[in-house]
């Protein structure tokens, strides 16, 4: 008899073979997690591995197709991080989905520690865990939600300035090794959305809002789905968490046909178009070509995001 597991956790991926399979090991050192469905340990939590291969041509569905304890689902295309994991929360049969990148390396027991806060606070409906860089400094994870005032900051680099973000909610904060040596990372805390790099939340939380908007092909798709859990669930918390962590390599899954730039760009006006009004809308993607041409004095490739603005 196969049970139902208590959490799916969910990976998609793209031509980083031996990565993803690093991660998968990393998953089994979680002491907290049983991924054997066929039998019950008391002790541990009940789990479930479903991964989206992106089309990956580098032999990574080949080598993934010999791991017994996951699902794999393989695509024929390239359809994005967005698209990939709405095939995967599906099908999941988890009361909890955690979608982690594949491009991690879970430490310690972080995925059983944060699952056990979570299922231990019924006001939060979302966490994350402290996202690490392969150096051990600490990687920005979420912020709040945009807004036309953070949103001005942010172009316009007064984010950057001493005491800003204390007067105005950042979109993106700073990391502590920001010359600012900013220590909101560095502390559990309420924020508005958090990186799909590791996203922990209800499986009813899912059940009423849905997945990804299918429209973002990656970057920031994560701030607008956790923008409509807050319209559904006004009343719950999101939350950043400092004991579990993970290392995030970051990049190494970007999709070819991607540039970052532009799609961070896109994204924040896409948010408004959906979520806004006209007006705030213009403004947004005036504020944002002004960010790419200043920027584009320095660095080239902001040229091209300019263009596709």
């Amino acid at each position: 008899m196969t049970l139902n597991p208590t959490l799916s956790i969910i990976l998609v991926t793209f031509n980083i073979r031996q990565i993803t399979l690093e991660c998968l090991e990393s998953l089994k050192n979680d002491k907290g997690l049983d991924f054997d469905l066929t039998s019950a340990d008391g002790e541990k939590i009940p789990t479930e591995v479903i991964i989206v291969d992106n089309n990956s041509h580098d032999g990574t569905p080949e080598a993934l197709k010999k791991i017994k304890w996951i699902k794999l689902i393989t695509n024929k295309e390239n359809v994005g991080f967005g698209k990939a994991n709405n095939q995967a929360m599906a099908i999941a049969k988890g009361q909890y989905f955690l979608l982690l990148n594949s491009d991690t390396i879970v430490l310690h027991s972080a995925v059983s520690q944060s699952l056990n806060w979570l299922s231990s606070h019924p006001e939060a409906n979302i966490c994350t865990a402290q996202l690490l860089n392969k150096d051990d400094t600490i990687q920005a994870s979420g912020g709040f939600f945009p807004s036309l005032l953070n949103v001005f900051t942010w172009s316009t680099g007064l984010d950057d300035l001493p005491y800003v973000n204390q007067l105005v909610k950042p979109f993106h904060p700073h990391t502590p090794s920001f010359y600012t040596k900013d220590s909101f990372f560095q502390k559990d805390h309420q924020q508005d959305w958090v990186t799909g790099a590791f996203m922990l939340f209800r499986r009813s939380v899912y059940q009423k809002v849905g997945g990804f908007d299918s429209n973002y092909f990656m970057y920031g798709e994560e701030v607008e789905l956790c923008y409509r859990m807050h319209i559904a669930f006004p009343k719950s918390q999101c939350w950043y968490l400092v004991g579990p962590q993970i290392i995030h390599l970051g990049g190494a899954s970007a999709v070819e046909k991607t540039d970052p730039i532009i799609s961070e760009y896109q994204g924040a006006i896409s948010f408004f178009k959906k979520h806004k009004s006209p007006f705030q809308t213009k403004i947004v993607r005036m504020l944002m070509k002004i960010n790419c041409f200043l920027r584009s004095l320095i660095n080239p490739v902001y040229r091209l995001a300019l263009s596709k603005l």
